[in-house]
């Protein structure tokens, strides 16, 4: 008898997970490639809250220069809104690849850098007593039809990577 997409999908997390639990490497791109993987199957399984957690955790790994240098108050709590208001802005409700989650990411990063400056520029002391409640009235300009663009042009290099992404799920059958 054939497994439900659910099925293997769960199963798939569970192999992901112990993965990422065994993984030995330091390389913070290794991991954040489990990170990754572990977003898109959440995602397909509709756990949207984890799975953005998976990809915010995913894409700040891969720009570890920029989080140790950058530990300013606010910083990741703005990356994290800013992020899952991207992928609930999506059709799929996750990140398709890791180039997409890197366009965001650097989307998110400029925005901060850009307030930052705003800040320091201001007539107006900011006291910041609110951050969230700041944070949501920030609004940047994600290409959220770039999933529809994709699907029009999507050809066999692209459609490799994305079976590759999606390996943990092909382990499990």
């Amino acid at each position: 008898m054939s497994q439900t997409p659910g099925i293997r999908y769960k199963k798939a997390l569970h192999v992901c997970v112990d993965r990422l639990v065994s993984e030995n490497s330091t390389d913070p791109f290794v991991v954040a490639v489990r990170f990754f993987r572990m977003g898109v199957v959440l995602s397909r399984l509709g756990e949207i809250g984890e799975s953005i957690r998976c990809f915010t955790n995913a894409f700040t790994m891969r720009d570890a220069a920029f989080e140790k240098q950058n530990q300013e108050e606010g910083w990741r709590e703005f990356h994290d809104m800013q992020m899952a208001v991207y992928i609930l802005g999506k059709k799929k409700k996750y990140i398709t690849s890791l180039a997409e989650g890197d366009m965001v990411h650097d989307l998110i990063k400029q925005r901060w850098n850009h307030l930052q400056i705003e800040l320091e520029n201001s007539e107006i002391p900011f006291r910041g007593n609110n951050l969230p409640a700041w944070f949501r009235t920030v609004k940047i300009d994600f290409p959220w039809d770039m999933e529809d663009v994709e699907s029009l042009f999507l050809d066999q290099t692209a459609q490799h990577d994305q079976d590759r992404l999606l390996s943990c799920v092909k382990m499990t059958q």
